[in-house]
């Protein structure tokens, strides 16, 4: 039984990777939680509601730039973009509150302000663009992209209940693996913490850095500098198995979605 101060050290290392594994992965639950309620519900969710009338006259202020924008260094799908752009000066000509819009209406706006914000995302990003298109832009896109990227309060507590709940369910196995698999002895409380403190800093920097890192990849590699720096040694098979499993996720889940968008459609 480890000492009462490297049980509060493991406390506080293991709340740390609770709280940076939220900010990883609570993105895409929530993500695909509003994707299903966008899905279901367009009508009421398409469009945040809780946008203030001063953001939506900026909206309107700014749509007029973007179409200057566009014509000066929009790319192939400028057009396109162009036509968006008016047709939303249409749509929200005077409407102060997104309640004002008829619920049939939303989704066709919220396609035409992708559209829009696809375009700018392009120019930001466009090499043979000036520095001032693309401040531009970016500065745009900071405006608009709140009113169709968002996620109510109850989709980040539902988030956070879900992700909390699988964790206590299935930690067991994870324990298993992570704790008995990879080294060839029982990680020690020590490694754990040491573990445990190097994940949650890296996942917690990738998360508000918007770095794409995996959870498990971190902190499986944290265990794996513990076990090796100890000179306890690896257990190769289950490397192996991690490894492959890595390896066949991307490439499966990118057969299974195209076979299951194909049969669908």
């Amino acid at each position: 039984r480890p000492v009462w101060w490297l049980r509060g050290l493991l406390v506080l290392t293991c709340t740390g990777v609770s709280f940076a594994h939220g900010t990883n992965d609570g993105q895409k639950s929530i993500g695909f939680i509003m994707l299903a309620i966008i899905g279901l519900m367009p009508q009421t969710y398409a469009l945040n509601e809780y946008v203030s009338s001063e953001q939506l006259t900026q909206s309107s202020q700014i749509l007029p730039q973007s179409i200057s924008l566009f014509q000066q260094a929009g790319d192939q799908q400028r057009q396109v973009a162009i036509t968006s752009a008016q047709t939303l000066l249409d749509g929200l000509a005077g409407v102060h509150s997104i309640t004002a819009i008829p619920s049939n209406k939303r989704s066709p706006l919220r396609h035409r302000l992708n559209v829009v914000i696809a375009e700018l995302g392009a120019i930001e990003h466009k090499n043979s663009a000036t520095d001032t298109q693309r401040a531009q832009a970016k500065d745009y896109l900071e405006h608009l992209t709140g009113i169709v990227q968002y996620a109510p309060w109850w989709v980040r507590i539902l988030s956070a209940l879900c992700l909390g709940a699988g964790t206590m369910i299935g930690y067991k196995r994870i324990v298993k693996t992570l704790g008995e698999g990879i080294g060839r002895v029982r990680m020690n409380p020590m490694q754990g913490g040491t573990a445990e403190a190097v994940a949650s800093t890296l996942i917690a920097s990738a998360g508000f850095t918007g770095l794409p890192v995996s959870t498990t990849h971190v902190v499986t590699g944290g265990i794996a500098g513990t076990m090796v720096g100890s000179g306890a040694g690896l257990q190769p098979p289950a490397l192996q198995r991690i490894a492959i499993a890595w390896i066949l996720t991307l490439p499966g889940t990118m057969a299974l979605s195209a076979f299951f968008f194909y049969a669908l459609s």
